[in-house]
This record gives C-alpha cells, structure tokens and sequence, in this order.
C-alpha cells in the first residue's frame, strides 16, 4: 500500500475509517497519521458546506457522521498510543 496515497485520499484507500482501523498495513502512528488528514479534510468539507458552498444535505449528513467516526477511532489509537507509551516508560524503554 502507498502511504502517500492513503495520506492523500484516505477515503478512497480504505473506503470507511474503521477499514483503515483494522489494516494490518499500518503501523498505528501511520493510521493516526492517515486519520489526522482524513479529518482535516472532513473539516474543510464541512466548512465548505457550512458557508453554502455546497447544497446537499445528504452529503453534509454523510460528512457529519463520517467526521465522528474518524474522531472516534483517532482518539481510541491516540489512548492506545499513550497507553503503550506508559508501558514502555515502566519496563524502562525509551
């Protein structure tokens, strides 16, 4: 898979956030990584919709929820992320 690609269009890529969730592809600072310009683009298309720049009302419901659903699992691997950190600080890693 081509991180540059998935960094591009994660929605192409994986298709839902909770496919790139479970890719074995990825390391997890890679899905978080990926998850954070998934959302910054959600953010913007949102924006977009917000300012009337687009009438759909299905497509900014569809932007809604899929905004939710990568914040959602950007802040599962953030935990996990954190929780393996404390891990390693306590086994004396680095």
């Amino acid at each position: 898979m081509d991180i540059e690609t998935a960094m591009k269009n994660p929605g192409s890529v994986f298709g839902t956030p909770e496919a790139l969730s479970e890719s074995s592809e990825l390391t997890s600072e890679q899905k978080r990584a990926v998850l954070l310009q998934w959302k910054d683009q959600l953010q913007q298309l949102q924006a977009a919709d917000d300012e009337g720049m687009r009438q759909n009302a299905a497509a900014a419901s569809t932007t809604d929820d899929l905004l939710t659903r990568v914040t959602s699992i950007l802040s599962r691997i953030d935990a996990d992320l954190k929780q393996a950190s404390k891990v390693q600080t306590a086994r004396g890693a680095p």
